[in-house]
Formats: C-alpha cells, sequence, structure tokens
C-alpha cells in the first residue's frame, strides 16, 4: 500500500539568494575613488610640469649662441648689433629678457622700427628697418624723409646732404620745397645746397656756386618759377659778379653784386 505525500495549500518554499556585496560597495565608493585618481593625475601632470619648466629655466641650458639681423643696412653696420645683443648671448632661451633687448636697439636714433624674436633653438632674431635721411636740419640734427627730426651718433652714408634750416613743425614743408626747387633749378646747373627759413618764416636759397637768393615769406613757388625763368637768361652769364639775388619783386628782382662791384643794380 502506498501512501500520497500531501502538500499544504497556502504553502511557500524559500530560497536565499546571494548578497551582491560588490556592487554595492561599488555603488557607494566608486565615484569617489574615481575622482581621486583624476585628483592624482593632475597632481602628477602638474608636478611633473613644473619640474620641467625648472628644467628649461636652468641658467646653463638651452643658451643663446648667435644673432640673426634682417633689413637693410646704410648707416648701421652688424657690429652696433652685437655689441648690444651680445650681452644675451649664453642666457637660457626661455629666460632671456628680449622686451629689454628690443627697447635697446629702438633707442637707435637711425632705427626706424624694430623687432626681436627667439628663434629655435639658440637665435636672437632681430627684423629692422632703418631710418631714411634726408639732410642736415640746423647745426647738430639731421631729418628723415618723413620729415622726423633726429640725432645719429655717426653717419656711414656718403652724402653729399643738403642742408634744412627752420621752425620746428615745418619740417615736411621745408622738405617739399627743397625737392621743388631742385626739380626746376637743376637743369639749369643751379644746385641748391640749403634751405632755410627764418624767424619770420621768409624764405633763403643757397645754391653751389655761392649764390643766394632771398625769396621773401609769400609766393614762394611763384618766385621760384621766376628765378627758373631769368636764371639762364640773365643771371647765369654774371653769376661770377653776383652775392645775392632778392626775388620779392612783383615784376623783377634785385641784385647785390660781389665786393669788386660798386653799386647795386636791378633788374
Amino acid at each position: 500500500m502506498r501512501f500520497a505525500k500531501k502538500r499544504r495549500r497556502g504553502a511557500t518554499t524559500l530560497r536565499h539568494e546571494p548578497v551582491d556585496n560588490w556592487g554595492q560597495w561599488k555603488a557607494t565608493w566608486g565615484p569617489p575613488l574615481r575622482w581621486l585618481g583624476v585628483v592624482l593625475v593632475l597632481a602628477a601632470v602638474g608636478y611633473g610640469v613644473r619640474v620641467g619648466n625648472e628644467k628649461l629655466r636652468e641658467p646653463g641650458a638651452f643658451p643663446l649662441r648667435q644673432v640673426h639681423i634682417e633689413g637693410e643696412l646704410r648707416n648701421l653696420i652688424e657690429a652696433d648689433f652685437h655689441a648690444v645683443a651680445g650681452r644675451y648671448l649664453g642666457q637660457n632661451f626661455f629666460v632671456a629678457n628680449l622686451d629689454d633687448l628690443n627697447a635697446a636697439l629702438a633707442a637707435n636714433p637711425w632705427i626706424e622700427d624694430v623687432s626681436v624674436r627667439r628663434w629655435w633653438p639658440d637665435t636672437v632674431e632681430i627684423k629692422l628697418r632703418e631710418r631714411t635721411a634726408f639732410g642736415y636740419w640746423g647745426e647738430r640734427e639731421m631729418v628723415d624723409v618723413n620729415g622726423v627730426r633726429f640725432q645719429p651718433g655717426v653717419l656711414r652714408q656718403p652724402g653729399p646732404w643738403p642742408r634744412l634750416a627752420g621752425p620746428d613743425g615745418h619740417e615736411k614743408t621745408l622738405i617739399k620745397n627743397y625737392q621743388e626747387a631742385r626739380a626746376l633749378l637743376d637743369p639749369f646747373g643751379l644746385k641748391l645746397v640749403r634751405l632755410a627759413q627764418d624767424d619770420r618764416r621768409a624764405w633763403w636759397l643757397t645754391f653751389e656756386n655761392g649764390l643766394e637768393v632771398y625769396m621773401g615769406r609769400e609766393q614762394f613757388e611763384q618766385r621760384l618759377r621766376r628765378l627758373a625763368q631769368v636764371y639762364p637768361q640773365v643771371l647765369a652769364a654774371r653769376i661770377d659778379q653776383i652775392a645775392v639775388v632778392d626775388m620779392r619783386y612783383v615784376n623783377g628782382f634785385a641784385v647785390r653784386w660781389k665786393a669788386e662791384r660798386p653799386a647795386p643794380a636791378a633788374g
């Protein structure tokens, strides 16, 4: 005889599931550990950068060894630059204060514009534009083609240089009038060597042959054209006897003869 075991209705069978302790730990501590790792990496990188920067800036590391100059030199020579830039040679490529070098070069009266930069691995590069002189100004200065006055320490470019003199602020006007006079009078062999405007704003012209011409304060261009007309017709033949020509007259001019002539005459 067999007996069947009966299951009770409503009974529940209990099963023990394994607990996921790793997942709980990861969920709790994973984010903080990741941030800690990031912080440690950044700290290591920062430390490496600081150490590397210190190594790069050590006095004996990466020395500057040569100077390269780019620009047309007329009154300057390379020795002028090496005298200033030479003290930077041997300094660390990354540490050398080239702003000071730029300022020192810009103080040279012959330099109109200059820029200095490093050129890897050991070069100081100097790019410059030398000032283009026009002529002398007064007794101790020169003036460039832009009407800027300066006092050069040395003049190596051969002349001859015209001489200009006038009130402050009239530099460009004198350059313009000088160029106009040369263009009009050079064809007649009358070479202008000095142009001056005095305190009364009156114009004086001095030529290579010793002739002086007084133009007065007004109508400079008109009187200059009249001089260009009368010189070859009247004055050129007796130029050795003439000291000064006065062009202030409306329809003519006056002549002052040299000492051997007894009396002035008017034209």
